[in-house]
């Protein structure tokens, strides 16, 4: 892995957005940062910020790549990397250069989450010891998320060979060669990690308290604010339960994603979206239904994400979107009434597009419109974790059938959609496979869910086309990027 680290060396903390812009190089501007709180907290705001990169969650891990490889759209002939991503054809050059790109990006970030607890453990008296626990909490569950999601990538189909070797797990915040590492274990540090995190947050993270934060006063440093932007206490939580539900440990994903679910704070801190200040607003509505989100990221240039995939009047080559049936006629049929439909979808008015065009990212006003810098918190937001989840993964993960329904159609009652009867097993997955291309529509999740359950893509499932995707292991595991291959 000489090639990768290299790599994470010259690019240490370096950040991408607004917050900041820090490029440590060597020892001692690394020092130098260290040597202060706010270089503490200026090297945590530059790994999120490298979270939102078009590498990681920013594009290919949210609304592009991974969401092509999930079937969601049909796309243009003309774009051969979007159709080789369409096609499984991971040996495509732009194909690798995705996945090498997503792979080299989060293992850098994964040491630079090391460098940064190794710092907290050598500080003395810079950093309080709760603001000591919340940052070290935070980085640990940011390593957490990134093994995980590179996992789920790269890793096996899980339940066919837990012991399968899959990725490294990183621990070390010097550069090192690490083995490859069987799912299983990988999957066991993880979820340690979670846990730990957990555990350093829990009474101490201000959400807990007094919610996201959204928000500044005057006068007061924003370092434990805006905690939906930050791994946060039930964010780590909700994550704690996706990757035991990832495991096949369905216990203790119930149990986390309940702790969650059953806490009377949560649904003050992240009540459930307001359809009546959503349906009839056409100037700025909350498309990403952003109350609910638990932890996601800033990207201030979000509103392109539309105009340049998904408006089909703009987007030309890569244009994005289901097949003309697919979004009114099998994601949503018979049930239009619900909230997704409406806010997130509307009809096509490109010349020679029919169907429906997915708006979930679209501009909106600004608060101010004499200010270019006026913006709306939710119109800088992608979701990573969000609160309905956990509702998903409670129904699945329930051993009475009849609870599962009940987490079920408490989750439908939020978007606005009927009770559904108790019927079987597996009416209730096919049901819940459903809710997920409903609720995760340009965040990345379709292709990991249909990898852990090991299914097919069904027809009415897929968005790219009308047969049914059969499940083939090359097609669900891309190949390791070459160079980490050609440096073992």
């Amino acid at each position: 892995m000489k090639r990768l680290y290299l790599l994470a060396t010259g690019l240490l903390f370096a950040a991408c957005s607004d917050f900041l812009e820090v490029v440590p190089k060597d020892k001692q501007t690394q020092e130098q940062l260290f040597a202060t709180k706010g270089g503490f907290y200026t090297a945590a705001n530059g790994i999120y910020d490298a979270l939102a990169t078009n590498a990681l969650y920013g594009q290919k891990l949210s609304y592009e790549m991974i969401d092509l490889l999930g079937k969601r759209h049909t796309v243009i002939a003309a774009n051969t990397y979007f159709n080789s991503l369409n096609a499984y054809t991971y040996g495509n050059t732009p194909v690798a250069a995705a996945l090498e790109g997503a792979w080299s990006t989060a293992y850098r970030l994964a040491l630079n989450c090391n460098v940064l607890i190794d710092n907290i453990d050598k500080q003395v008296g810079l950093l309080t010891a709760v603001e000591a626990d919340i940052l070290r909490g935070e980085m640990l569950a940011t390593r957490a998320l990134l093994h995980l999601d590179m996992l789920r990538l790269f890793g096996p189909i899980y339940q066919d060979d837990p012991s399968a070797v899959s990725i490294p797990y990183n621990e070390l915040s010097t550069i090192a060669a690490l083995p490859l590492l069987p799912a299983d274990t990988v999957i066991g540090r993880v979820i340690r990690d979670l846990k730990a995190a957990g555990g350093l947050l829990a009474g101490k993270d201000p959400v807990i308290e007094n919610g996201p934060l959204a928000s500044e006063e005057p006068g007061e440093s924003v370092n434990l604010r805006y905690r939906q932007l930050r791994l946060n206490y039930y964010a780590v939580l909700a994550l704690e339960a996706r990757a035991c539900l990832y495991a096949g440990d369905k216990v203790n994903a119930l149990a986390a994603a309940k702790r969650v679910l059953n806490d009377p704070a949560v649904q003050g801190h992240f009540p459930p979206v307001d359809p009546n200040r959503l349906l009839a607003n056409q100037v700025n509505p909350d498309r990403v239904f952003s109350t609910e989100v638990l932890f996601g990221i800033y990207r201030k240039d979000r509103a392109t994400i539309y105009t340049r995939y998904f408006d089909s009047e703009n987007a030309g080559n890569n244009f994005l979107h289901p097949h003309t049936a697919f979004v009114e006629g099998r994601l949503f049929s018979g049930e239009t009434q619900d909230y997704r439909f409406q806010s997130q979808w509307q009809q096509a008015t490109g010349v020679g597009v029919s169907g429906h065009v997915f708006t979930k990212f679209k501009a909106i006003a600004r608060p101010d419109a004499n200010d270019p810098d006026s913006e709306y918190f939710y119109a800088t937001l992608m979701s990573l974790i969000r609160l309905q989840e956990l509702y998903y993964i409670a129904a699945e993960s329930e051993p009475d059938l009849a609870d599962g329904y009940a987490w079920l159609n408490e989750a439908r009652a939020r978007r606005g959609v009927p009770v559904q009867a108790v019927v079987s097993e597996a009416d209730l997955l096919t049901r819940l496979r459903l809710e997920y291309l409903r609720e995760f529509t340009g965040e990345g999740q379709a292709f990991f869910l249909y990898k852990r359950l090991g299914s097919t893509i069904a027809s009415a499932e897929n968005g790219s086309g009308t047969s049914t995707v059969a499940v083939v292991v090359a097609d669900r595991v891309p190949p390791m990027p070459v160079s980490e291959i050609e440096n073992r």
